[in-house]
């Protein structure tokens, strides 16, 4: 994990998804498009879910966000759908 903060951002359909964890308070957000969609500010590890509803096209869809074990240098995992499909997200820091 990295010393103050993890990064993932992914894309879908022309719109910017990012979640970010303070390593700090192991809390973490969701951002759609800068706007942020849900926030947790506290957990026992940074893991979790989180979940929030943005617009695609006009029509509201569930954006859903998962953190768990695992990862490239034990930075955990972050899974993210949107609208039930599954999005690719990159760790960027």
């Amino acid at each position: 994990m990295g010393l103050l903060e993890t990064r993932w951002e992914a894309q879908h359909q022309g719109h910017r998804i990012v979640v970010f964890r303070n390593e700090l308070t192991k809390g973490f957000s969701l951002e759609w498009d800068g706007e942020e969609l849900a926030r947790r500010r506290w957990s026992w590890i940074g893991l979790g879910t989180l979940a929030g509803t943005a617009e695609v096209d006009g029509e509201p869809v569930e954006v859903h966000v998962e953190l768990d074990w695992g990862g490239d240098g034990l930075n955990g995992t972050c899974t993210i759908t949107v609208g039930g499909q599954r999005v690719t997200a990159s760790r960027v820091r």
